[in-house]
C-alpha cells in the first residue's frame, strides 16, 4: 500500500442509522456509557477509509469516566452506495492501553464479526471486562480483506485526528502506527460501552447527595 500520498478514503454525505444495544434499563441500577472519540452523529459528514489490506488493523484508544464492566464493542460500516449486505472482519480485540502507538496485553479478542453496511454494528464482550475510571482500553478491528473501492469499510469523523487516539497496525512494515501520520484526517468510530453504577462519578459519590459527606478529617 503507497501511504507517501496520504490514506486512501472516500468522503461522503452518509445518513448513519444507528443500530445499537442500549444497556439503559436492562440492567437496573446500571447506566450505559459509549466510550468514544469520534465526533459521528446521524447524517454527518464523514470519511470511508478503504486504503486497507488483508491483515490490517485500525484501532481507537478509549478512555472510561466511571468504574464498571465493559460490555461491548461497536464498529461503524459504511459504504457509498449503501445496502451491500454483510461483511466478514477477521477479528474484534480489546487490549490494554499499552504505548502508544502500540496496544498492550490482550484483554479479549472476537473472531470473525460479521459487519452490516450502514450501521453501528455492536459486539456482546463475554465476560465483561472490569474497568476503572480513567483507565484507557484498546480496540482495533481487523481486516479480514481489502475493502472495496466504494467500501464498506470503518469510518472516521472529519474535524481532525487527535493525537495518541488512533492507530493502524500497517503492512508492510508490519508495525502500529499513527494514524495521523499516514494521512488519516479524523478519528475512527469505533467505541466501547460501559455499564457502571447509576448516578455515581468516578469516585464513587453519588451526584447531589451530601448527606452521607463527613466534615471530620479522618
Amino acid at each position: 500500500m503507497k501511504r507517501q500520498r496520504g490514506f486512501k478514503s472516500i468522503v461522503g454525505l452518509v445518513s448513519v442509522v444507528l443500530m445499537m444495544a442500549w444497556h439503559l434499563g436492562d440492567s437496573p441500577g446500571l447506566e450505559a456509557e459509549v466510550l468514544r472519540n469520534d465526533s459521528v452523529e446521524d447524517f454527518n459528514q464523514v470519511v470511508i477509509q478503504v486504503g486497507f489490506v488483508e491483515n490490517e488493523r485500525a484501532a481507537a484508544w478509549l478512555t472510561s469516566h466511571c468504574s464498571g464492566d465493559l460490555t461491548a464493542v461497536q464498529v461503524l460500516w459504511l459504504s457509498v452506495t449503501g445496502g451491500t449486505g454483510q461483511t466478514l472482519g477477521e477479528s474484534i480485540t480489546i487490549s490494554e492501553a499499552g504505548s502508544f502507538p502500540t496496544p498492550g496485553s490482550q484483554l479479549a479478542r472476537l473472531v470473525g464479526p460479521a459487519l452490516n453496511d450502514g450501521f453501528f454494528n455492536e459486539f456482546p464482550v463475554v465476560p465483561p471486562i472490569p474497568i476503572t475510571a480513567g483507565e484507557t482500553v484498546v480496540v482495533d478491528f481487523r481486516f479480514f480483506e481489502a475493502p472495496p473501492l466504494s467500501g464498506p469499510s470503518i469510518v472516521t469523523d472529519t474535524d481532525g485526528c487527535q493525537p495518541s487516539k488512533n492507530g493502524i497496525f500497517a503492512i508492510p512494515p508490519s508495525l502500529w502506527l499513527d494514524s495521523c501520520s499516514l494521512g488519516v484526517g479524523g478519528d475512527f468510530a469505533i467505541r466501547a460501552v460501559v455499564e457502571c453504577p447509576d448516578g455515581l462519578f468516578g469516585d464513587g459519590f453519588e451526584s447531589g447527595d451530601t448527606t452521607a459527606w463527613s466534615s471530620q478529617i479522618p
